[in-house]
């Protein structure tokens, strides 16, 4: 048990920061001018540069004792219920230790105090006064200015730790979403749009019935889509690659039902391994068949990421794109439109 607390002492004096360090030390500088001002009615003569290091001196070795007895009870569990009544006694404890070292020091120092000038100028007897009641009297007057100090050190690190704890939260929170989004996305990717389905195999089923050299053909891309379309359950991304081959068997599919759908080129580089959430590229496909005829899509891998349609007018704000924009807001990404000289293009900016 003693052996624990002995190693707990000096664990908590290794950790001793160095703000925390110049904390006190600027406390006992502090503590050792707030009398100096008494110099101007003083005289002092010769002796100023020992009154002024006995001054500042004494202060500073007063914290470090201060400092010494406060680390270990700083360094205790921070929700223990007893840690204020630890900082306390700590404190305590350290202005009782501090006269320990202070009364010896004063008297075995050959430098006078401000005290000692002001008593020999006006007759009176020295300031040194080894009586219990001076020695707890200067003990208090340590202790209150002390507790103060170490008052407001709990306090800043109480904040520091509760704006961690929100920075945490808030991270947390993010990540949630991030998952949610990406488990929305997955889903979405995995759903086909079943009037597309039923219109593929209705066509699949008249091009075999009028004996269609092309039917064999036609049931291979719908084979096709569907297994690009549907993603086995342990996915969770999808590949820029993928992304692309799911666009152009699409766009097979729709031209198998006698539509006329933009050609598709595609240059995607050495980035076709990349990975981004799914269902991202194909819904910006469709919102352009929707809302015009384009002849021509391209996909370039960039960066940015690149979609482009030989149509103007395709940026106008309409829900789903609001929506497109919103999911990739929570993934950290940016999706800009720029249409104009007969050409409608989407920058899709990915983070790293």
């Amino acid at each position: 048990m003693i052996g624990a607390a002995i190693a707990h002492v000096l664990r908590s004096w290794r950790s001793l920061r160095l703000r925390e360090g110049l904390a006190f030390a600027s406390a006992g500088l502090l503590f050792g001018a707030i009398d100096l001002t008494s110099l101007l009615e003083l005289s002092v003569g010769e002796q100023l540069p020992q009154v002024l290091a006995r001054q500042l001196l004494v202060p500073l070795i007063s914290c470090g004792v201060l400092l010494l007895c406060w680390l270990p009870a700083a360094r205790s569990s921070l929700t223990h219920p007893a840690r204020g009544a630890r900082l306390v006694l700590a404190t305590l404890l350290g202005s009782l230790l501090t006269m320990g070292v202070i009364y010896p020091l004063a008297w075995a120092l050959p430098w006078p105090s401000l005290c000692d000038i002001y008593a020999a100028s006006h007759g009176k007897p020295s300031c040194m006064n080894w009586r219990a009641t001076a020695i707890a009297g200067d003990a208090l007057w340590v202790f209150m200015p002390a507790l103060m100090l170490v008052g407001m050190l709990e306090f800043r690190a109480l904040r520091r730790r509760q704006g961690q704890t929100v920075e945490d939260l808030l991270r947390e929170h993010s990540q949630l979403r991030r998952h949610a989004l990406a488990s929305r996305l997955a889903a979405m990717q995995a759903q086909v749009d079943p009037k597309l389905l039923f219109d593929a195999l209705i066509s699949i089923e008249q091009a075999y019935a009028r004996q269609a050299p092309d039917a064999s053909a036609r049931l291979e891309r719908l084979i096709g889509h569907l297994r690009v379309a549907l993603p086995r359950l342990r996915d969770t991304g999808a590949t820029l690659a993928g992304e692309a081959e799911l666009i152009a068997s699409y766009l097979d599919l729709l031209r198998d039902l006698d539509g006329t759908p933009p050609t598709f080129d595609c240059d995607l580089g050495p980035h076709g391994n990349r990975c981004l959430p799914p269902m991202l590229l194909l819904p910006l496909v469709q919102r352009a068949l929707r809302l015009g005829r384009p002849t021509h899509c391209w996909l370039r891998a960039g960066p940015p990421l690149r979609l482009g349609f030989d149509e103007a007018g395709l940026c106008s704000d309409d829900a789903e794109l609001v929506a497109l924009s919103e999911r990739l807001a929570v993934l950290d990404a940016k999706l800009t439109c720029h249409s104009a000289d007969g050409r409608t293009e989407f920058s899709l900016e990915l983070p790293p």
